[in-house]
């Protein structure tokens, strides 16, 4: 079965014997009998997250690197169909990371986990994400055998957990437990191959200096072995190029009846291929611009050795800007698994509050009380924890948060109808003063359009 990036939020109703509970309840009275017919869900189809799609050669193993650092390697012949006969010529993965509070809550996946005991825990993440693969519109299953090996960016260090989302019964499941995140080992690969790619654009290959038949040309007798900067050189005529018009070889050949013991070849700047060539002597050195003139076979034999410099820097240019921006995209840690069923698997360990204080909520937003909005959920963001801790209208009465942290509400009610309440108003409220009453939070809705969990990302980071 395959989960789109939507929200959904659930909503229990129950009986309470605890009397500070009917207390509550009495202020926004509510018919729960009619609201257990309905579905319970509030479809948000509108909140999406991003996802990186990858056409895959079925037969070829491929190494997938994500928009976010996430590094996949599929090996080949890795899917089947659900009938169990082998998929033909290519098919999509598709992968979804969510590696913040508003990609967490836009995804709609449960941040809550029932433990072999009983207990309810709420996590708090290190990185979840979505596989899937498709044939067409048609889902592929993961081949019995074959594995995917995610090397998940992770915005966390230290040990978390990792489970594995039931597609039906959308609980999750303990796959492996105390994993610790590994360095990012393609960062260096990435510098290395900077280096090598660095030697290829250092300078960028130079069109030769047009010339015609009228103008005077000399050559320079050297020893290629002995000068390698000659060596590419060999045969060409030279073209004096300077400002000086007593400086031309070919105009005052006297200059140059001494014979030079050394000759030092510098590129000049520019993008001409114009050279400073110095010629010294014991008595003097002497320094002229010159061009290389390619007569004859050369011309053609220059212009096609030129042509495949050029071809190589370009190509250099163009795969350093790509291995820059992967560095850019790279995480400093990895989080390794083999994932052998296509799903949605996600790190996390309990989030573990310091002082609580418990208080019974009243949500309202902008004035209008939770009951207006039966199907909407509140969600408390600890700054700098990447835990999502979801309330409905019947669990509100247990709302805690621990006030030595910077918090922050956010509630999607419908369809770009978005409330939120700033830590500076958050903390405004004191609530610690209502330890164990009730105390009424009203939030404000965002005035901007709200499409997707970036959006949410954006009015938490808001003041």
């Amino acid at each position: 079965m395959r989960f789109l990036p939507f929200l959904i939020l659930l909503v229990l109703f129950g009986c309470s014997n605890d009397p500070s509970a009917n207390q509550s309840a009495d202020a926004n009275s509510i018919d729960n009998q009619s609201i257990s017919g309905k579905t319970g869900e509030l479809v948000t189809d509108w909140l999406t997250n991003p996802a990186d799609e990858f056409v895959l050669s079925l037969n070829k193993a491929q190494e997938l690197i994500t928009a976010k650092g996430s590094h996949l390697h599929v090996p080949a012949n890795a899917f089947v169909r659900k009938d169990g006969s082998e998929p033909t010529g290519k098919a999509r993965l598709v992968f979804s990371e969510f590696q913040t509070a508003g990609e967490i809550i836009a995804s709609g996946f449960p941040m809550t986990y029932r433990t072999p005991k009983g207990d309810t825990i709420q996590f708090e993440s290190a990185g979840m994400f979505e596989i899937r693969a498709f044939e067409g519109d048609q889902e592929l299953e993961l081949k019995k055998g074959k594995s995917i090996k995610v090397e998940l960016a992770t915005p966390q260090a230290g040990k978390y957990n990792f489970y594995a989302l039931d597609d039906n019964t959308r609980s999750w499941t303990e796959k492996v437990s105390n994993l610790s995140p590994v360095p990012n080992r393609y960062l260096e690969e990435q510098q290395d191959l900077l280096k090598k790619l660095d030697s290829i654009t250092a300078s960028k290959p130079k069109r030769p200096v047009a010339y015609s038949p009228s103008d005077k040309l000399f050559d320079i007798k050297v020893d290629p072995a002995k000068y390698a900067e000659f060596q590419e050189m060999g045969g060409v005529m030279w073209k004096y190029v300077g400002k000086k018009k007593e400086a031309d070889p070919s105009a005052n050949p006297k200059l140059f009846h001494e014979k030079y013991e050394f000759m030092r070849l510098n590129p000049k700047a520019g993008e001409d291929m114009i050279y400073e060539v110095a010629f010294s002597s014991k008595d003097d050195t002497v320094v002229l611009d010159l061009a290389p003139v390619f007569p004859g076979k050369l011309k053609a034999k220059n212009e096609k050795r030129l042509k495949e410099k050029i071809a190589r820097f370009n190509a250099a240019m163009k795969e350093q800007e790509k291995v820059r921006q992967q560095q850019r995209n790279e995480s400093a840690l990895l989080r390794l698994f083999n994932v052998d069923k296509l799903g949605v698997y996600n790190y996390d360990r309990q989030y573990k509050e310091g002082t609580i204080v418990p208080v019974m909520a009243q949500f309202t937003f902008d004035g209008k009380p939770h009951t207006d909005f039966p199907l909407a959920s509140v969600y408390l963001i600890p700054e700098g924890k990447l835990a999502v801790i979801q309330y409905n209208l019947s669990s509100a009465i247990a709302f805690a948060f621990d006030p030595y942290e910077r918090n922050r509400l956010i509630a999607v009610v419908g369809e770009n109808e978005v409330y939120s309440l700033s830590n500076r108003e958050f903390q405004a409220l004191q609530l610690d003063r209502f330890k164990n009453k009730t105390a009424k939070i009203d939030l404000h809705r965002f005035q901007k359009e709200v499409k997707t969990g970036v959006d949410l990302d954006a009015i938490l980071a808001s003041k």
